[in-house]
């Protein structure tokens, strides 16, 4: 087990990692410019970055795959999202599409 001081210090590294990146970034941001190719191309590595996460958490439960439920309810939000459908509906809609094909015996 880990001490509580090491633990807390870490924690203060950290916060204060992420206060000086922060920092760095309003001081810098406004003597810094980027060509407008940069930025759009900085701006797509976030979405792809995103992306990523999001497809691993959906298909992967740890190290092994997380079954076809998972991945089916995931589909079922992004077809009622692009049918811009209200977020409570996409939410609920996709939790319950999982849930039926769980009860059905696919995982």
């Amino acid at each position: 087990m880990i001490s509580s001081s090491l633990l807390m210090g870490g924690i203060g590294v950290l916060a204060a990692g992420t206060y000086l990146m922060r920092l760095a970034g309003y001081k810098l941001g406004a003597h810094v410019e980027l060509p407008e190719r940069a930025r759009l191309l900085l701006a797509d590595a976030a979405i792809v970055l995103l992306l990523a996460v999001a497809a691993v958490a959906t298909l992967f439960e740890g190290q092994q795959f997380a079954g076809y439920a998972r991945p089916f309810g995931v589909l079922v939000a992004l077809l009622l999202a692009w049918r811009k459908a209200p977020l409570i509906v996409v939410i609920i809609s996709a939790g319950l599409a999982t849930a039926a094909v769980r009860w059905l015996g696919v995982m």
